[in-house]
C-alpha cells in the first residue's frame, strides 16, 4: 500500500514538472514572437527589403492637437513627435530592387486627412534632410505597383542596386489654420515598406 502511495506521488510529480516545463518553453515562444513584431520584412525574390524601429509600434499617434507652423512641425523635438525606422535591404548580386515607404492612416482616426501635415526626412552623413516638402496627408485611390494598399499615402520610392540602411524620420501635425473643437479628437498612423525585384 505505501508503495502505491509513493509510486502516486512520483507520477503526480512528473506530471507537474512537465506541466511546468511545457509551460516555460510556450512562454519563451510567446516572448520571441513578440519581439520580432518590430521588424517588418518584404521577400522580394531573392532579395530582401526590411523596415527596422525601435519603438512599441510602427507609426505615430498625435496627441498633441495644437495647430503648429510648418517650420515649428519639421523641427519639434516634443516626446510623440517624430518617429524614426531604417529600410534595410539586402540582394544578391545583379539583382535591382524598388521599395516605397507608405504610411496608413488607422481606421479610429478622428481628425480630416486635410487637417494633417505629412513631412518625410532621410538621413545622410548623420543629419536628416526633407524627402519632399510637408504636404497634407493623401491617401491612394488603389494599390500601388510595389504593393502599397489602397488609402496609404507613399511617401518615398526608392530604387537600389546594392545593400544600402537608409534612415528615416517621419513628422505628422496638425496644420496652421485647422479648427479642432473636439478635445478628444485622434489621429494615428502606420508606416510600412513595401518592395519588388526590377527586370
Amino acid at each position: 500500500m505505501e508503495t502505491k502511495n509513493k509510486t502516486k506521488k512520483i507520477v503526480l510529480l512528473m506530471l507537474i514538472i512537465s506541466v511546468i516545463l511545457i509551460l516555460l518553453v510556450s512562454g519563451a515562444f510567446v516572448l520571441f514572437f513578440q519581439k520580432q513584431k518590430n521588424n517588418i520584412k518584404e521577400v522580394v525574390k531573392t532579395s530582401v527589403v526590411s523596415m527596422t524601429y525601435s519603438a512599441p509600434v510602427n507609426g505615430l499617434t498625435l496627441t498633441n492637437l495644437t495647430p503648429l507652423s510648418d517650420e515649428i512641425g519639421k523641427t519639434s523635438r516634443d516626446d510623440g513627435s517624430y518617429f524614426d525606422f531604417a529600410v534595410t535591404s539586402a540582394m544578391d548580386s545583379d539583382t535591382k530592387v524598388e521599395y516605397e515607404i507608405a504610411l496608413l492612416k488607422d481606421e479610429s482616426s478622428t481628425i480630416s486627412d486635410s487637417d494633417i501635415m505629412v513631412y518625410l526626412e532621410r538621413q545622410s552623413s548623420g543629419t536628416y534632410s526633407k524627402v519632399e516638402e510637408p504636404i497634407t496627408f493623401s491617401p491612394r485611390k488603389k494599390k500601388s505597383s510595389l504593393g502599397s494598399p489602397a488609402k496609404s499615402m507613399v511617401l518615398d520610392k526608392v530604387s537600389l542596386s546594392s545593400n544600402q540602411v537608409d534612415n528615416y524620420r517621419l513628422r505628422i501635425w496638425v496644420r496652421e489654420g485647422a479648427i479642432i473643437t473636439d478635445p478628444g479628437a485622434t489621429y494615428t498612423v502606420r508606416v510600412n515598406v513595401y518592395g519588388k525585384a526590377v527586370e
